[in-house]
């Protein structure tokens, strides 16, 4: 069983890495769901509504749009989880496990019933910078305005590059949730650091990847450039959520970056919770049962998460 894991694990990392730095999309796209069999589940669980996104809730999946109605008006929590991907591909089916386990622990620890919603966005290297953020934007004033989810049980989740994109969303658009969470935050910054020095070796995401992404999705001229939120005289979290949940691996290229979200976030007066595991790679805390060998810090991972929603939607008993 051991060997079987190990093996797993190292077959998905490779493809991950692969995906990440493949010139081109299609192929890359391809890899993914060449991964997604890897890392089956319960498709009950999912609900595609194939204009705005992906409804994830247990046994969702023959529910029409009144009973995901009533299911909205019934939940304490709905998380609006951006994905990650490089902005050229979509990781979300990978994490689809991970999302059961949230809500089931929700349920089960807190009494807390939440639906987790992924937003459908037009990805690099046909649409560039702003047109994802825009169709994010275009989903949340979906969720509010014609599903009615109240902003105080509204959460922002996001991983990899979609944490970039829920920034410049934030930073760009002004949306109002509950909390926000970020787990192995891309934020912009230049590769280079000294987390990028001490965990190239390790780590899945790479050098090429943030090659692929400036290739891609940053425009090459105008005005329109994304990261806006990352020169120190801007006030990153005026328009952040209260409390923020960041989630990083110590063996990260990218754990500079969480470090620096955090940072600024703190500074500006954010509640912020900074997980880090040491010896994880990227995207450890979306792919637990894939990444992490130890169970215990699996179980840490989802009782933060657990903690940080209650502390969003139930603040009065903080």
């Amino acid at each position: 069983m051991e060997f079987f894991w190990a093996f797993r694990r190292w077959v998905i990392t490779f493809l991950l890495k692969l995906a990440f730095a493949w010139r081109k999309q299609s192929h890359c796209t391809q890899i993914v769901k060449l991964i997604s069999f890897l890392i089956p589940f319960n498709r009950q669980w999912i609900r595609v509504d194939n204009e705005h996104g992906t409804w994830i809730a247990e046994d969702i999946a023959g529910d029409k749009k009144e009973a995901i109605a009533d299911r909205i008006e019934q939940s304490d929590a709905v998380i609006m989880w951006v994905p990650g991907g490089g902005f050229r591909f979509d990781l979300s089916l990978l994490y689809i496990r991970v999302f059961i386990q949230w809500i089931r622990a929700l349920e089960a620890d807190k009494n807390l019933k939440c639906i987790i919603f992924v937003p459908k966005y037009r990805t690099a290297p046909k649409y560039q910078f702003p047109i994802a953020v825009n169709d994010i934007k275009t989903t949340y004033e979906w969720l509010t305005n014609t599903m009615h989810i109240p902003t105080s049980k509204l959460l922002i989740g996001s991983d990899d590059s979609g944490a970039a994109l829920s920034l410049d969303l934030i930073h760009l658009h002004q949306p109002k949730f509950a909390g926000g969470i970020f787990a192995s935050p891309y934020t912009g910054l230049e590769a280079g650091g000294e987390s990028w020095r001490s965990n190239m070796e390790m780590d899945f995401f790479t050098a090429a990847a943030v090659d692929r992404i400036e290739e891609n999705y940053i425009p090459e001229e105008g005005d329109q450039q994304p990261f806006r939120y990352l020169p120190d005289q801007i006030d990153l979290a005026t328009h952040l959520p209260k409390r923020i949940l960041i989630t990083v691996g110590g063996n990260e290229v990218l754990l500079d970056e969480a470090g620096y979200l955090s940072s600024r976030a703190r500074h500006g007066g954010i509640n912020v919770t900074l997980l880090q595991a040491p010896e994880q790679i990227h995207l450890w805390s979306m792919l637990p049962d894939i990444l992490v060998k130890d169970i215990n810090v699996r179980q840490n991972a989802v009782d933060h998460l657990v903690r940080f929603v209650e502390q969003c939607v139930r603040p009065e008993k903080y």
